[in-house]
């Protein structure tokens, strides 16, 4: 009975929401393609339907609500090319749909449908897969619904929770334990997590790692670039301050100022965003403590300058690479960005103090890896690792380890996925 009624609130809900979504489209300028989006849907399926009518292979709906999900998706959709299988992609996010539309590696490629029940049926009777992993985040109650009463099995990987989540208040646990009960199974980075995921959950429940880590593994091993020129380092130790908002600022530029001071070292600001209003601020707040910043894309007026902004997009993992100790953003707003990427490199890191949405940079804090700071000063004290070389070896080798007992979360969960999954390829 309950069920029946949640499924009534919510179809009530989403339905008076979607008129209103049709007027904020006109302004709203992602989400008015993601309503064109919805609107070739079918014909993305006809053309899906005709291609399977000539190649009747097993069906693997991947989803990934945006970029940061797609990264984490990304090992698990290379194991799956090497299946017999056809593998159809949607998204959430405008941005990352209209760049992979085109990847080769999938066989169809849509927009997730909005959460109507008539839509997400049409959809699914359309499509008819054979398995749906989900990474993260996107649990629509409609869809979830609608796979379990066809016999469709769902899976979600990479499930995080972190302990003041709305999931888990009074007043929402009744309706996560709703959605989560239309599962097939859950997929999940830490034994925290776990812990937390059964407050929701009642089905079956792993630990089966982060894929994200196989991903920036991967994409280290096959890193042989050099991204900062040798005559830009020199012998100096490099510091990576990977994707920086205006609220970490006022920490790190003082931070910057103190340590060269002391000490000569490379500083490569790199700002989430590389628009001309996200880089001006840096500059100008580098400039008033009487130190001039260089931009990487006027790096041939390069002059010595002891500070690097990088205005390039989609390198930041790759940089880390160069790293002596890194940064990571965001941490004074509403979460740490990626801790993961510095930690596959055995770069120790540093961030500020909102970092409780990541599994990952809490069991780094909690083992003493990582290090919170809260002002300048906390930072600047926190870079005289760079005339420690014990403790940095000490780190870099908790690191290693750290990173070796996570890596290897895509094997793990294909590998308990395999009574559902076709042989790999010879």
């Amino acid at each position: 009975m309950m069920r029946v009624l949640l499924t009534f609130l919510y179809n009530f809900l989403i339905i008076l929401a979607f008129p209103v979504v049709w007027v904020v489209a006109v302004i709203n300028k992602k989400l008015r393609g993601s309503l064109a989006g919805q609107r070739e849907l079918w014909f993305v399926l006809d053309r899906f339907k005709a291609k399977r009518a000539s190649d009747p292979r097993p069906v693997i709906w991947l989803h990934a609500a945006s970029a940061g999900e797609f990264e984490q998706l990304q090992p698990v959709l290379d194991r799956l090319r090497q299946r017999s299988v056809l593998i159809f992609q949607t998204f959430t996010s405008s941005t990352i749909y209209y760049k992979a539309f085109t990847d080769k590696r999938f066989d169809g490629v849509a927009y997730l449908p909005w959460d109507l029940p008539w839509r997400v049926n049409r959809f699914v009777k359309r499509l008819t897969p054979d398995l749906f992993i989900n990474t993260r985040h996107d649990l629509w109650p409609n869809l979830l619904l609608t796979l379990r009463r066809r016999g469709i099995r769902s899976i979600f990987i990479n499930a995080n929770l972190y302990p003041d989540s709305l999931r888990l208040k009074p007043w929402f646990r009744g309706v996560n334990r709703w959605i989560f009960s239309n599962l097939s199974a859950v997929y999940t980075i830490s034994d925290s997590v776990s812990g937390l995921l059964q407050n929701l959950y009642d089905g079956p429940l792993q630990v089966s790692g982060d894929t994200r880590f196989d991903r920036v593994a991967e994409r280290a091993a096959r890193n042989a670039g050099q991204l900062i020129p040798n005559s830009v380092i020199g012998e100096r130790p490099v510091v990576i301050y990977g994707s920086v908002l205006p609220s970490d600022l006022d920490v790190v530029v003082p931070a910057i100022v103190d340590s060269l001071k002391i000490r000569d070292a490379l500083h490569v600001i790199v700002p989430h965003e590389t628009r001309e209003r996200d880089l001006t601020p840096w500059e100008v707040a580098l400039f008033r403590r009487r130190l001039k910043a260089v931009r990487y894309s006027e790096l041939d007026r390069y002059r010595g300058e002891s500070v690097l902004i990088w205005n390039s997009v989609g390198q930041l993992a790759d940089l880390y690479t160069h790293a002596t100790l890194a940064y990571v953003g965001a941490g004074f707003g509403a979460g740490v960005h990626s801790v993961t990427e510095p930690a596959i490199y055995q770069v120790p890191a540093a961030h500020g103090p909102s970092y409780q949405i990541l599994a990952e940079a809490v069991d780094l804090v909690t083992l003493g890896i990582s290090t919170v700071v809260q002002t300048g000063a906390d930072l600047a004290k926190w870079l005289e690792l760079l005339d420690q070389p014990d403790e940095l070896k000490q780190k870099r080798d908790a690191l290693a380890l750290f990173v070796a007992e996570r890596v290897g979360a895509t094997d793990r969960i294909l590998t308990s996925e395999q009574d559902f999954l076709p042989s790999p390829a010879n």
